[in-house]
């Protein structure tokens, strides 16, 4: 495996009038579990190009282990990448296409048996490596081809580009959970993009947030959830995401930092009480429920306040129409540009 770094790269495509990809710079350590999260368009597939050798930086550099691949083809960077839709050989038994990056290879036929029971077990699938690719489910060649990503040892990195796309929803988090666990005990570096937060959240140790070609956030999912550098990420991550509102909305006992333009608290932050109590006031616009906690109805309530609509997420014991008041139990202190300052109130 290899220790990553971006070092002040970019890229333009021939004849753009803008950088497709901003110069950014990046480490990805030996062994993690890290992913690029962002909408469409922010440029994941394009740094993950990069990586690959598919694509030659316009500036800066990428390198593996402190050396300098930038110009390497991806055969030479020993990367693996796994793709949206998996790309199998179909006439092929799985045992033959996990070993085949083996045996263009030329390793010893006997440690390549070995190595194929290894990597079919623990993606759990020895019992399907006797069938033809051609007769395995969607779940299954996805991990077929995951297998092949990781049955090589001379591999650097395995890149992931949104390899859940095409499984069925109820599958997906059974191979998210196969394809961590695989990487934990393999101690694989991984670098997995994609566009679903719920997927990039459960899986990363490490989670870089971009938008438009550029590098927003990278820290812990703890980190980019309860501390997110700037109004974008807190909007972005969570269901229902970080709610805004002026500075000048919530009542002046609110303890702000010097600078403070803009307040941000996650739904859960924020607790719904007394008309004349809080922070904030609003009326009930609708409820969504979510579940039960303690026998109590826990859910999301929405509320139209003067700062704009509000989400809390609590239990539901109000009413659509009812006016009451926000108390926010945490809350982050935004800059006017929409950075967050260095530190929160509880």
């Amino acid at each position: 495996m290899a220790a990553i770094q971006l070092d002040e790269l970019s890229f333009r495509y021939p004849g753009a009038e803008a950088d497709t990809l901003a110069p950014l710079s990046l480490n990805v350590a030996d062994g993690t579990a890290f992913a690029l999260l962002g909408a469409s368009g922010a440029g994941k597939t394009t740094l993950l190009n990069l990586l690959s050798g598919l694509l030659t930086p316009s500036s800066g550099r990428v390198l593996f282990d402190a050396d300098d691949v930038s110009d390497l083809a991806g055969r030479q960077r020993n990367v693996a990448q796994v793709f949206q839709f998996p790309v199998l050989y179909e006439s092929m038994s799985v045992a033959e296409n996990l070993a085949f990056p083996l045996r263009a290879r030329k390793f010893d036929p006997l440690w390549i048996d070995e190595r194929v029971q290894r990597i079919s077990a623990d993606l759990e699938i020895t019992q399907q490596l006797p069938l033809v690719a051609s007769q395995l489910s969607l779940f299954q060649k996805q991990l077929v081809a995951i297998g092949r990503a990781l049955v090589r040892p001379d591999v650097s990195v395995v890149l992931l580009d949104e390899p859940l796309t095409a499984v069925e929803p109820r599958m997906k988090w059974r191979l998210r959970q196969t394809l961590r666990r695989v990487q934990e005990e393999l101690g694989v570096t991984m670098i997995y993009v994609t566009h679903d937060q719920t997927e990039a959240l459960t899986f990363a140790d490490q989670v870089a947030v971009m938008a438009e070609g550029g590098l927003l956030q990278v820290g812990t999912p703890e980190q980019i959830y309860t501390t997110p550098s700037c109004e974008f990420v807190g909007y972005f991550i969570g269901s229902p995401g970080m709610n805004f509102v002026d500075a000048e909305q919530l009542a002046p006992s609110t303890p702000l930092l010097a600078g403070t333009q803009r307040v941000g608290f996650r739904p859960e932050w924020a607790q719904l009480q007394a008309q004349d109590a809080g922070q904030l006031r609003g009326v009930v616009k609708s409820i969504q429920l979510a579940g039960t906690e303690y026998g109590a109805a826990t859910g999301v309530v929405r509320l139209e306040t003067a700062a704009g609509q509000i989400a809390v997420r609590g239990q539901l014991d109000v009413s659509i129409g009812q006016s009451v008041g926000i108390h926010l139990a945490r809350h982050l202190c935004f800059s006017a540009q929409g950075q967050l300052l260095l530190a929160d109130h509880e």
